[in-house]
């Protein structure tokens, strides 16, 4: 008798177990790693906030199997050292997985702890070809580098039929600049072109632009490629304009924020960019996602906005699969399947690469306009 009511409290308390463990509804902590202060936060800030609000919108239909998610962001500064700093606070803290970092050379830096720690990084805005086909515990949501260069040098050859360029990067970021700058640049001269001069200056060090119009000026290309954050890109555009020079301007996704129309005025018109995002989009995603976004924000989300949201979108679906472990993550995560994100539908690779189309985007009357889809 006296084992029979041992064997049905062993019962009720392994029941007891299994209800809790399915009744479980603590938060799961997601960790965001980006440059929140500085001149460059814009795209830290806004990528946080794209973040918080897939977060808010996913926990608003009952998180992860009834479970929350719960947002914890830490300000790398914008530096290795930062960035180390930042995901050891979070992996601390207990997060599951990091989103971050917002430039590929925090990523770079903090990539091999990442992986020593066994934890998920997905960034919505590294590109460097540098991390393509690893298997490792990388992802991203934006295309890399060579497939966005490629697409703006074809675009500067063949539709724009220009012969000559100059181009200028800024070397802090380098695993994004350089590579973007270089894969352009091989693209360019193989179609036809002459890439002139490559000029090389750092944000940090506050260099002055002065050797570089004089030698745009010496040397009249016929476009000038800016590889920089908005806040450069605009200040070393109007003293392009200031100097006379008319020359048409191209960019990679780093300029492409508001801030650049806010900070560059008119003499940001006509520059044209290659990027995975729209601000004219009209599917129907996106236009509910911006209103959503200015709603809560009081301001129009970015590109870092629209990619870090689709980032916790998949980040979720790996989340679904675990139960909101940590544990089989990675595996959970990619391959992908299509995910129906707020720009339009993509899907990670065996590698966690991204695999998605690209937009050429101009500045039109102070606003983004597309000048077509690839």
């Amino acid at each position: 008798m006296l084992l029979k009511h041992l064997v049905f409290i062993a019962a009720v308390g392994s029941l007891l177990f299994i209800l809790g463990a399915c009744g479980d509804t603590s938060p799961i902590l997601i960790g965001f790693s980006g440059q929140l202060t500085g001149k460059t936060s814009d795209i830290g800030v806004f990528g946080r906030n794209g973040a918080m609000l897939a977060i808010e919108k996913i926990n608003e239909t009952g998180g992860i199997n009834g479970r929350p998610l719960k947002l914890i962001a830490e300000d790398d500064g914008n530096t290795p050292d930062g960035a180390l700093k930042a995901d050891k606070i979070l992996i601390d803290a207990g997060v599951v997985a990091i989103i971050g970092h917002m430039t590929s050379s925090q990523t770079m830096a903090a990539l091999p702890f990442i992986n020593k720690n066994g934890m998920v990084l997905i960034s919505p805005t590294t590109s460097t070809p540098e991390l393509t086909n690893k298997n490792d515990l990388f992802f991203r949501t934006m295309v890399e580098n060579p497939i966005q260069s490629k697409v703006l040098a074809d675009y500067a050859r063949s539709a724009l039929d220009f012969n000559t360029i100059v181009t200028v990067k800024e070397s802090d970021n380098e695993n994004y600049s350089f590579t973007f700058t270089d894969n352009f640049s091989k693209q360019f001269i193989e179609l036809g072109g002459d890439v002139l001069k490559s000029i090389t200056y750092s944000s940090r060090a506050n260099t002055g632009w002065g050797p570089i119009i004089d030698s745009l000026i010496t040397l009249k290309p016929d476009a000038i490629l800016l590889t920089c954050p908005a806040h450069d890109a605009a200040s070393i555009v109007q003293q392009i304009r200031n100097a006379g020079l008319k020359t048409r301007i191209l960019s990679g996704a780093w300029a492409y924020t508001d801030k650049l129309l806010q900070w560059g005025g008119h003499s940001v018109e006509g520059m044209i960019f290659v990027i995975e995002y729209a601000t004219d989009n009209p599917k129907p995603a996106f236009i509910k996602f911006r209103k959503s976004y200015r709603n809560r924000f009081g301001a129009n989300p970015n590109f870092a906005s629209a990619l870090s949201y689709e980032s916790v979108l998949a980040l979720a679906k790996g989340l679904q699969i675990t139960n909101g472990s940590a544990s089989g993550l990675a595996d959970a995560m990619a391959p992908s399947g299509i995910i129906s994100g707020v720009v339009g539908d993509f899907k990670l690779n065996e590698y966690g690469d991204v695999e998605r189309n690209v937009f050429l985007v101009t500045i039109k009357e102070g606003e983004f306009r597309t000048i077509e889809m690839r």
